[in-house]
C-alpha cells in the first residue's frame, strides 16, 4: 500500500476523486427523476441503476476534460491560492451545469418523452422564449431550483472533503507530472468514448442495458445534451436499389387529385398539446372536456387514427406546412437541415392565386415561427406584436386563445380570397393560464391542464361563432389538429402509442364529402398532400406524406428519444412498429392500447413489411435532407 502511495500522487488521486463524484452526484439526479416520474416506469430493475452509473462515469469523465487542463498540466504551483480557486470554480461551474441539465428534465421528460438534447437550449434561444418562461418556470417548479442548490452545496462538500488531500504538486518530479497528465487525459478520453470500441458510445447503446422502456432512465441529460451538441448529421443509407426503393416509395407526388373542392378558403387550426386523451368523441369516455370540438367532429370528418411526427411544437410546423416529420434526433427547425430549400404549402397555393398568413398568439420570435413562416412562403406572420394589446396577455407566452382567435377572425377577413390561414394556439400549455374572468367556470378538471383544454374548446367555440358571420364561411375549409400531446399520467396515453394520438378533424359548413369516421392510419404530414389533392392541384410536388383520401393505406413515423416509431397497416390490421440500431424492437396492435403483447416474434409478415416500409423512409429522408433534394426541380 505504501508503494503504491508513494507512486501515485495526491493531486492525481483528487482528481480521480472528482470524477467520481460528479457520477455519484448524477446518480442522485437519476434517483430524483425516477421518483417524479415513477408511473412512467413501472418496472425498474437494479441493473438500470449499474448501467445508469456507467453512463454517469462517461459524463463524468467527457466534461472533467477541461479539468484535465486547467488541473492536471504540470506545474508545481497547485497549491496556490488562485490555483486552487481557479480549479474550485472550474469544478463548481461544470456541476452547476450538468446538475442543471438533469434536474430539467425531472420536468420537461414528462413532456418529450425523451432527454433533452442541445436543441432544447437553440429552441430557448428563440426569441424572447427563455426570459419569458423562466418567471412562470421557477414559480411552478421551485422545488426543482431547491434541489439545484441543495446539491451544489453537496458537491462543495464533498470537494471541500477531496481536498483535505495534501497537495504534493512540488514534490513530483516534472517527468511523473507529465506521465500523469497524459494518464488523465487518456483515462477521460476512454471513459468518455465508452470504452476502446470503434464507435464513441452514444445514447442508442443504452438499449443493450436494459428493456426498453427504461433506456431513459439510465441515460444521463447532460450525456445527451453532449452528444448532440454542434449538429447532428445524418448517414446515407442502403437499404434497397434505386429501383426497389422507387417502388417501396417516393416523395414525388403525381397522382390524380380528388378536386372536391374549387379554390376554397382553407383555415389550418394547431391546437396546442390536444392529446385525443380529453376528446371524448373519439377516446369513448364520458367525461366531457371539448364540448365544442366535440360537436365539430360530429357534423365533420374525423380520422380517428391520426399520430403526431414529434413531441413539439416546433417539430408540428414542418411536419404540418411542408409535410418533413421528425425522423432524427433533433428537431428539423435547430438542423442544418434547416436551411434546405424546401416546398411548402404557402408556397404551392400562391401559385394557385391564394394569400396567405400565419397566426401566433406567442411572443414575435417564440419556436422561431416567425422565421418559419417566412421561409416557408407565408405573406404575413401574426403575432403578439401585431395583436398589440397587453391587458391580453397571459404573462408568459403570449395573447389568451379567446381574444386572439376572435382578432384573427377580423384579420382574416381582410386577406385577398381565396386565403391561406395557419392558427396556433397557445393556452392548453404550461403554466395552463386562464383569463382571471371566467374565475372558476374552468376548474372542474382533474388536473390544471384538463381546465386549460376547456377553455381552450371555449375559445375555438368563439373563434367558430364569429367566423359563422363573415362571407368567407360558407366556402371556406377548416382543418383542425393538435401540434403534439402533452404529459400525462393515464397508463394509455403515456404509452408509445397514446401517447402520440391526436385529433385530425376536416370540417366545411356545407359539403357532406367531408362528413363521418374514418380510422385509417394518418399522421400531420398528412395534411398538405390532402389539402392539395381537395383543390385539384395537377403539378408534381415534394412531400414524405400522403393524402389522407388516398386508397393506399396510411402510415405515420416519427423519431422519440431514441427509437423511431412507426404506425402502420399490414393485411387491414393496424400496428406500432418501434425500430432502434436496426432491430425491431417491438410490434404492437393498435387494439392493444397498453401494449402488452409485443407480437414482433410471432407475427413476421407483419413485421418485415412493416420495417420495410420504414426503412424505405428513412433511406429516402436522409438522402433528401443530406443532399437538400426536397422540391420539385
Amino acid at each position: 500500500m505504501g508503494t503504491l502511495k508513494s507512486l501515485i500522487p495526491n493531486y492525481f488521486l483528487k482528481f480521480l476523486l472528482k470524477i467520481l463524484s460528479l457520477a455519484v452526484i448524477f446518480t442522485l439526479c437519476r434517483i430524483l427523476f425516477l421518483l417524479f416520474n415513477n408511473n412512467l416506469f413501472p418496472v425498474v430493475y437494479f441493473t438500470d441503476f449499474l448501467a445508469g452509473f456507467w453512463f454517469d462515469l462517461v459524463t463524468a469523465a467527457i466534461v472533467c476534460l477541461p479539468l484535465v487542463a486547467i488541473e492536471m498540466f504540470p506545474n508545481k504551483w497547485r497549491n496556490s491560492k488562485v490555483y486552487k480557486q481557479i480549479i474550485f470554480y472550474s469544478f463548481n461551474i461544470i456541476l452547476f451545469l450538468t446538475v442543471l441539465m438533469n434536474l430539467i428534465d425531472i420536468e420537461y421528460f414528462r413532456h418529450t418523452s425523451s432527454r433533452s438534447t442541445s436543441s432544447l437550449f437553440k429552441m430557448l434561444g428563440f426569441g424572447n422564449d427563455l426570459s419569458q418562461q423562466l418567471p412562470g418556470f421557477l414559480s411552478e417548479f421551485w422545488y426543482l431550483l431547491i434541489f439545484l442548490v441543495l446539491i451544489q452545496i453537496l458537491g462543495i462538500f464533498i470537494y471541500k472533503r477531496i481536498t483535505r488531500l495534501k497537495d504534493d504538486s512540488s514534490e513530483v518530479s516534472w517527468i511523473k507530472q507529465i506521465v500523469f497528465f497524459l494518464l488523465s487525459a487518456t483515462i477521460c478520453v476512454l471513459i468518455g468514448r465508452g470504452g476502446v470500441g470503434l464507435k464513441p458510445i452514444a445514447a442508442p447503446n443504452a438499449a443493450k442495458y436494459t428493456i426498453d422502456q427504461n433506456v431513459q432512465l439510465i441515460l444521463n441529460s447532460a450525456f445527451t445534451v453532449i452528444k448532440t451538441w454542434g449538429d447532428v448529421s445524418l448517414d446515407e443509407k442502403n437499404y434497397f436499389s434505386e429501383k426497389e426503393l422507387r417502388e417501396r416509395f417516393t416523395p414525388i407526388h403525381n397522382e390524380e387529385p380528388i378536386a372536391v373542392l374549387d379554390k376554397p378558403n382553407i383555415v389550418l387550426i394547431l391546437l396546442e398539446s390536444f392529446s385525443v386523451e380529453y376528446i371524448s368523441s373519439i377516446n369513448g369516455e364520458e367525461a366531457q372536456y371539448t364540448p365544442f370540438l366535440d360537436s365539430l367532429i360530429d357534423e365533420g370528418l374525423v380520422f380517428t387514427n391520426c399520430y403526431a411526427n414529434g413531441k413539439k411544437s416546433v417539430d408540428a410546423a414542418p411536419s404540418i406546412i411542408s409535410s418533413i416529420p421528425k425522423l432524427m434526433e433533433i428537431e428539423y427547425l435547430t438542423s442544418s437541415y434547416a436551411a434546405n430549400t424546401i416546398s411548402s404549402l404557402p408556397k404551392i397555393l400562391k401559385e394557385q392565386g391564394y394569400s396567405s398568413g400565419f397566426y401566433h398568439s406567442a411572443t414575435n420570435g417564440s419556436m422561431n415561427f416567425d422565421v418559419f413562416s417566412e421561409v416557408s412562403g407565408f405573406d404575413k406572420y401574426y403575432g403578439r406584436s401585431e395583436y398589440n394589446n397587453e391587458a391580453d396577455f397571459d404573462g408568459t407566452w403570449g395573447i389568451f386563445d379567446e381574444p386572439f382567435l376572435e382578432w384573427s377572425v377580423d384579420q382574416i377577413s381582410a386577406m385577398k380570397k381565396p386565403f391561406f390561414s395557419t392558427i396556433f394556439t397557445i393556452s392548453s400549455h404550461p403554466p395552463y393560464t386562464i383569463p382571471e374572468k371566467y374565475g372558476d367556470k374552468f376548474s372542474k378538471g382533474p388536473t390544471q391542464m384538463h381546465d386549460a383544454v376547456r377553455y381552450a374548446d371555449h375559445s375555438l367555440a368563439q373563434f367558430f361563432q364569429k367566423a359563422k358571420e363573415k362571407d368567407w364561411y360558407d366556402n371556406t375549409l377548416f382543418v383542425i389538429v393538435a401540434d403534439h400531446t402533452p404529459a400525462s399520467s393515464t397508463p394509455i396515453y403515456y404509452k408509445e402509442m397514446g401517447n402520440m394520438h391526436i385529433p385530425l378533424v376536416f370540417f366545411h359548413p356545407n359539403q357532406d364529402f367531408f362528413k363521418g369516421r374514418n380510422d385509417k392510419i394518418v399522421s400531420q404530414a398528412d395534411i398538405m398532400p390532402s389539402l392539395l389533392s381537395i383543390i385539384g392541384y395537377q403539378n408534381p410536388y415534394f412531400a414524405f406524406g400522403n393524402s389522407v383520401f388516398s386508397k393506399q393505406p396510411g402510415y405515420s413515423a416519427s423519431f422519440i428519444g431514441d427509437r423511431f416509431l412507426y404506425f402502420g397497416t399490414f393485411e387491414n390490421e393496424h400496428y406500432l412498429l418501434t425500430f432502434q440500431n436496426e432491430e425491431v424492437l417491438s410490434l404492437y396492435s393498435l387494439d392493444d392500447a397498453l401494449q402488452t403483447l409485443n407480437l414482433a416474434g410471432n407475427k413476421t409478415a407483419a413485421r418485415v413489411e412493416l420495417t420495410d416500409q420504414l426503412k424505405a423512409l428513412i433511406q429516402t429522408y436522409n438522402h433528401s435532407l443530406i443532399n437538400n433534394e426536397m422540391t420539385i426541380k
